[in-house]
């Protein structure tokens, strides 16, 4: 299996320097939609589609698929529950000494580790399938982080600083 993985395009709190989890369901910007636009101009061929159930992935992948592929929402997609920080700016302290810390929750949150195991359960899915297919996965920041660390090992300070841009695009083999 090809899978292709791909964070949603800038959103509204992306410009605002926000912290934006899995309970924060903000909408794209206007170049939000058009870095999904651009990238639809680019993508591989795709057999299946499985997006975030939050309208800022929804709306990058029905921008990517143009109508063409079914989308399946998929819940273990959801961003990274990040609790009391959701809304905060994303250069608050504590939010940062969390973050470096991925056994332990988010105050009102989900840990890093509690995100891969729901993120790991749906790779492992897909690979047993041990089908010829291409998957796009549409998601978040967080949930690339996992899914990296999935296919390869990244020590600690690597996985804290680990943020792909909106609207990038990895192709893995699964």
């Amino acid at each position: 299996m090809i899978l292709y993985v791909v964070r949603h395009g800038e959103a509204t709190w992306n410009v605002l320097n926000k912290i934006c989890g899995g309970r924060s369901d903000v909408p794209l910007t206007d170049k939000g939609r058009m870095q999904a636009k651009q990238l639809s101009e680019k993508m591989p061929f795709i057999d299946r589609v499985l997006c975030s159930p939050l309208q800022r992935a929804r709306e990058t992948a029905s921008i990517l698929t143009q109508g063409k592929i079914v989308i399946r929402i998929e819940p273990r997609l959801r961003e990274q529950d990040f609790g009391d920080f959701e809304g905060m700016d994303r250069g608050t302290e504590a939010f940062l000494k969390a973050k470096k810390e991925p056994a332990c929750h988010f105050p009102g949150g989900e840990s890093s580790f509690q995100t891969a195991a729901r993120v790991y359960g749906l790779l492992d899915e897909l690979k047993a399938e041990k089908s010829d297919d291409s998957v796009l996965l549409v998601c978040h920041g967080a949930i690339m982080r996992i899914i990296e660390t999935y296919f390869r090992d990244m020590p600690l300070d690597e996985f804290y600083h680990y943020s792909p841009e909106n609207c990038k695009l990895v192709r893995y083999i699964l």
